[in-house]
């Protein structure tokens, strides 16, 4: 897993064609806009069920 910090306005790109904007971050929360194909699969999944995953795998 990579880590990275960002900052407002500041773009990740993942590959040729997948871009992540950081468009607000505020307190706890950061607003991320993701610019993808169509075709690339993008799935949210939240912060509860990755834990429960992670306990799963032990």
């Amino acid at each position: 897993m990579l880590v990275l910090t960002q900052k407002e306005g500041e773009i990740l790109q993942i590959g040729d064609d997948i871009f992540i904007h950081i468009k607000r971050v505020k307190g706890n929360w950061v607003r991320l806009c993701i610019d993808a194909p169509r075709e690339v699969p993008i799935q949210r999944i939240p912060a509860e069920r990755k834990d429960e995953d992670s306990k799963e795998a032990e």
